[in-house]
């Protein structure tokens, strides 16, 4: 988990803004949250999410906690509809990532505009509607490579 962290987080502040259409790229770090905590307790989730948000928050230190605590916010959201409530779909699960990128973009707006409402209408029609679904596509992109890889399994004198 740790390593798949790392690795997102260099794409995303590498990698990102080079994909990025109409100025807007994918939060390669919600993807990654959603695929992480989807079938985790609430407070494994909210760990992972503050971790995430915390390693994001590294990248702008301006705002120091905002994505820890947005990511955490999302976090709890979906590890609370996690488990029975959730189907198993790849498609589903894009969509709980358009959404949990909504959420984490309004969190996000709220803070870093200061409560201007007008700025934050603005800001989440031009951009987070299209981060999110981009981010959606990204997933649903990830889920499917997953998916097609499938789960490996090391034998106890190495290889597959």
């Amino acid at each position: 988990m740790i390593l798949a962290a790392l690795i997102v987080f260099v794409l995303q502040i590498t990698v990102a803004n080079e994909i990025s259409i109409a100025g807007v790229s994918p939060d390669l770090i919600v993807v990654l949250l959603i695929l992480l905590i989807t079938d985790r307790d609430p407070v494994s989730a909210v760990v992972i999410g503050f971790l995430l948000g915390f390693l994001q928050d590294l990248g702008n230190a301006s705002f120091l906690g905002m994505n820890a605590l947005a990511k955490s916010i999302v976090a709890y959201g979906v590890s609370r509809l996690g488990g029975d409530f959730l189907p198993e779909s790849i498609v589903f699960r894009a969509l709980l990532i358009v959404a949990a990128s909504l959420v984490n973009d309004v969190i996000v707006l709220i803070v870093t505009t200061g409560f201007d409402v007008i700025e934050i209408i603005a800001s989440f029609f031009r951009y987070s509607i299209l981060s999110a679904v981009y981010g959606g596509i990204v997933g649903l992109i990830a889920m499917v490579v997953v998916k097609i890889m499938g789960p490996r399994v090391v034998r106890s004198r190495g290889g597959y």
